[in-house]
């Protein structure tokens, strides 16, 4: 089943970050409910923690691609950080 699902994976389009992050707590959902076996649950832990590193890749791509953004808008060499929630009201 794995090795299905791995095949699957390569050949479909990549998630978006808000897909991998209603899928991760959805797991989480299944693993809190205590209506899993051992088996179930190390395999949607296992799953949770693919989904957890896909989404922190998205997330690192998108800071990345901000601070090129940045960079380039002030046509200066320096890159400037991304500051996390900086954008909210808040």
């Amino acid at each position: 089943m794995g090795e299905a699902s791995e095949r699957k994976g390569q050949n479909a389009p990549e998630e978006t970050y808000d897909a991998l992050v209603a899928r991760l707590e959805r797991v989480v959902g299944e693993l809190e409910s205590g209506q899993l076996t051992l088996e179930q649950s190390i395999e949607r832990f296992a799953e949770g923690v693919r989904l957890a590193k896909d989404a922190s890749r998205k997330l690192d791509d998108a800071e990345r691609r901000v601070e090129l953004l940045v960079r380039g808008a002030g046509g200066e060499e320096e890159a400037v950080p991304f500051e996390p929630g900086g954008g909210k009201g808040g």
